[in-house]
């Protein structure tokens, strides 16, 4: 993709650019009229010539305050501009960066699709929402990304988060799920959920992990599994982070301050500037698909 090319779509598309540069040409035009007319007064100052220069002058101001109309409703326009950031900036980006790359900012997981991965609580007081799904693959790997809300007016638990989902071969029969150890406990209706304790000490003090079998889950952890979710604490990506390795899949979801991606594009933003913040968004896909 060449960037600078697809910066200047973008642009065009969103239009603030033009809008910017149409009041910049309009200030040119204003300084030109102005010295125009005083020009013109200045050269034909007496005699006959005077009435010449006044009429210039007259036509310079009328010219000049048509222009002027017209700057003022287009500052408003720029002022008053807000478009959805996520359809001008965020989708455009994610189809030309992933390979079959595709991003809706309504259609994503369902609360039932969350708590199907065994990382979330499941009784009746916890209630999940998404938005934000971003899909494609990436280094050979299909993924999907979303935005995931859990909310428990009961425990006071409201989390935001970034949810993945890789396609990735593992030896899980069962799902295998760990929890950051300050997190809090899962508080699941399946039965075959419960805590464990791992052979591993390193494991143990990192994460809670929940297992159907506890010799399958133990098993799991080689000393490869064991490097691999070392690496993912590591990135520090947010306070809490869950994963479940099940049936060639792999989810992770961690915690975020706010939503991923902005609400609204105004004409503050630099679509440059923009697009490097998406990159490095972007750029956790890439580095988890890397240590999975």
């Amino acid at each position: 993709m060449e960037n600078r090319r697809f910066i200047k779509k973008l642009e065009k598309n969103i239009g603030i650019k033009k809008i910017k540069t149409q009041i910049k040409t309009i200030n040119l035009l204003f300084v030109f009229l102005i010295m125009g007319g005083a020009f013109a007064i200045y050269l034909n100052h007496t005699g006959l010539w005077l009435s010449y220069g006044v009429i210039v002058a007259a036509v310079s101001m009328i010219v000049l305050a048509l222009f002027l109309s017209y700057r003022i409703r287009l500052q408003v326009r720029l002022e008053n501009m807000k478009l959805d950031y996520r359809n001008y900036i965020v989708k455009p980006y994610a189809e030309a960066y992933f390979i079959c790359g595709s991003f809706s900012k309504n259609g994503s997981l369902t609360e039932r699709e969350i708590v199907s991965t065994n990382m979330f609580s499941d009784i009746g007081q916890y209630k999940y929402s998404s938005c934000n799904e971003l899909k494609g693959e990436h280094k050979g790997v299909s993924f999907s990304n979303s935005d995931v809300f859990e909310d428990c007016e009961e425990n006071n638990i409201h989390m935001h988060g970034r949810f993945f989902e890789f396609n990735i071969t593992n030896d899980c029969i069962n799902p295998v799920v760990f929890v950051t150890a300050s997190a809090p406990p899962l508080e699941c209706q399946n039965t075959r959920v419960h805590q464990i304790n791992t052979k591993n000490d390193v494991i143990n003090r990192m994460f809670k992990v929940y297992a159907f079998d506890e010799n399958e889950a133990n098993n799991f952890l080689t000393e490869n599994m064991i490097y691999k979710l070392r690496q993912i604490a590591s990135l520090q990506l947010g306070k809490f982070i869950r994963m479940c390795f099940h049936d060639n899949r792999v989810y992770i979801y961690f915690t975020t301050e706010t939503h991923t991606y902005e609400e609204v594009l105004t004409k503050r933003h630099d679509v440059g500037t923009e697009l490097d913040k998406l990159k490095e968004k972007f750029k956790i896909v890439g580095m988890l698909i890397d240590i999975l």
